[in-house]
């Protein structure tokens, strides 16, 4: 295994991690099915090629720190890589502000509700904007922790005038 993402992930489980390596098999009829290891919960990997797995993590209520990630091929020898990954609570969100913003962006999106993890500074603390009324694609912009209860977003630009977004 050479690496994977995202490192974080909901206590409610779900969340797919994909991992990427080489030599990964998917051989049933000898024994080869690929499985990922969160701690000591284990669950079976989506084979998608030799270089690439992908697994949805199992629920978990320990949210206390970084537990140990592991693949294996068999279900009984294990990778050693020191790869890790962590649960968080899973956020509410009760409130945004302001509901409106100008098409050009750059305005600052506030949320507000509970359990907000603060994963400042990493690749995978953002917000999604994706439009509800227009075929575009959606744009993700990074999140800054306020604190637990609070983040906040600079809204992208490039928008056409009266786009509705699901955040």
């Amino acid at each position: 295994m050479m690496s994977k993402h995202p490192h974080y992930g909901v206590d409610v489980g779900g969340t797919a991690v994909e991992v990427i390596g080489y030599s990964f098999l998917y051989k049933a009829e000898y024994g080869i099915v690929p499985h990922c290891r969160f701690g000591d919960k284990i669950v079976r990997a989506e084979f998608d090629s030799t270089v690439r797995l992908v697994c949805y993590s199992p629920p978990n209520s320990d949210i206390s720190g970084a537990l140990t990630f592991e693949v294996s091929l068999n279900g009984v020898d294990w990778t050693t890589t020191g790869q890790t990954f962590s649960y968080y609570k899973e956020p509410t969100i009760t409130k945004v502000s302001p509901d409106a913003a100008p098409a050009s962006g750059g305005t600052e999106v506030y949320l507000v509700g509970q359990n907000f993890p603060n994963m400042e500074g990493g690749s995978e603390f953002h917000c999604r904007f994706s439009p509800t009324n227009s075929k575009m694609a959606p744009k993700t912009m990074a999140a800054q922790y306020i604190n637990s209860t609070a983040i906040m977003c600079v809204s992208p630009g490039g928008w056409t005038e009266g786009d509705r977004m699901k955040l």
